[in-house]
């Protein structure tokens, strides 16, 4: 069984990207995040299995991960933080895994491997992830020699899961702060990119670190024009 593990960081596009490949018919999909695969706890006769977890760790490049299919995505920050704001309301100044130093960390990691190429290591941006019929991420799934159809990208013909406690897709678009029926909602939309420029919503703090950042500007040479 070949193990699959997509990381990046949180509202990066984990989820989506999870959702698609779990609708192929050989991947066994693990519903709750993990950050690792116990393969003697999910039992299938299927070739991959795969999980996600929100955040990249050093870990994932050591070799306790050697054996991983390992798929990294990162996102423009300005949509990133204007996630966030909305779904804490700019309270999470506490948690130190969502402070902008540790998305910069993140993509110095992906800058990095952008000119170190690892094996077995594959890297998406979120903007990339939909442009021309899902074409950058066709060149990954045809890499791991996936067999799929176009109906994998239709999302209209799933129902997807982001945590087994919630057994249904609510109806109507719940509040931000019930927080797994949202993800659980919006997981089973369409998949679109959604970086809207109306959506942007940022604290001034914020704009001016993520717009002057060098590694930031380094890939994503544009972001100052966005506003």
């Amino acid at each position: 069984m070949k193990k699959i593990i997509i990381f990046g960081f949180p509202h990066s596009g984990t989820s989506i990207l999870k959702s698609i490949i779990g609708h192929i018919d050989n991947v066994y999909e693990i519903i709750d995040e993990t950050k690792y695969i116990n393969t003697s706890k999910f039992k299938t006769n299927k070739e991959f299995i795969l999980c996600k977890y929100p955040y990249t760790i050093p870990e994932f490049f050591g070799d306790k991960y050697k054996d991983y299919i390992k798929i990294f995505i990162v996102r423009n920050p300005l949509f990133i933080y204007s996630s966030l704001n909305k779904r804490f309301s700019y309270n999470f100044s506490t948690r130190s895994n969502l402070h902008i130093d540790s998305y910069i960390n993140t993509i110095k990691t992906y800058i990095y491997f952008l000119n170190n190429p690892m094996k077995n290591l594959y890297l998406i941006k979120y903007e990339d992830l939909f442009k021309d019929n899902f074409k950058e991420l066709k060149i990954i799934l045809n890499n791991l020699k996936l067999n799929y159809s176009d109906d994998i990208f239709d999302n209209s013909k799933y129902s997807n899961k982001i945590v087994t406690s919630i057994k249904n897709v609510p109806e109507k678009k719940p509040l931000n702060i019930h927080h797994e029926e949202y993800r659980t909602w919006q997981i089973n939309q369409e998949f679109v990119n959604n970086n809207n420029l109306e959506k942007i919503s940022l604290l001034e703090d914020q704009k001016n670190i993520l717009m002057n950042d060098e590694f930031i500007n380094i890939l994503y040479p544009d972001i100052k024009s966005l506003i």
